[in-house]
């Protein structure tokens, strides 16, 4: 008996080790950049030769209401502002593949509740901060989007890093920024 108990407790005390080691894998990736973190911020951060961080957030709060967002916060204090726009997410493709997977589940006599992209949030924030020591203002804006499916769950959180979308939002910005600062 005393045998069992010894070994029980040699599996257990295995266990608990083993499990220490992961949770401290674990520990050691928290507040761990992301990979590419350098590229994502080149991508999403511009400096204009401006002093002015509110023409700047004004430029901004117009662009983006400009390209259909809504802007539910803006501080002009702290210089952000966020916004958003509903879209569809609906893809033919991945609704047909659900639709025959379902079909072929139903033939093998298995019940299946497809699930597809119905809905998305595109979320955008914007910050204007003044470059210490200089007379420009850095601005960095980042787009993520909430995935939501048929069933009505939000599933899927990811940032947007497609480079075109960033490229055509900075070039709209300094346009506006432009008109804003010459009053036109």
């Amino acid at each position: 008996m005393r045998v069992h108990i010894g070994l029980a407790a040699a599996i257990l005390a295995a266990g608990v080790l083993s499990a220490c080691q992961t949770m401290n894998d674990v520990a050691k990736t928290v507040g761990k950049p992301p990979e590419k973190a350098l590229e994502m911020r080149a991508l999403q951060t511009r400096r204009f030769d401006s002093e002015n961080e509110k023409l700047l957030l004004e430029a901004g709060t117009q662009t983006l209401q400009d390209l259909g967002f809504t802007i539910s916060e803006a501080s002009s204090d702290v210089g952000v502002v966020v916004a958003s726009k509903q879209r569809n997410a609906e893809e033919g493709g991945q609704v047909a593949a659900q639709i025959g997977l379902t079909i072929a589940m139903a033939l093998l006599g298995v019940a299946n509740n497809p699930t597809w992209d119905q809905e998305q949030t595109i979320r955008v924030t914007f910050i204007a901060n003044p470059v210490s020591g200089g007379r420009q203002t850095e601005v960095r804006t980042t787009f993520d989007r909430i995935l939501i499916n048929n069933h009505g769950n939000a599933w899927k959180a990811e940032l947007l890093m497609e480079p075109q979308l960033y490229q055509e939002f900075f070039e709209k910005l300094s346009a506006s920024a432009f008109l804003e600062a010459h009053k036109i």
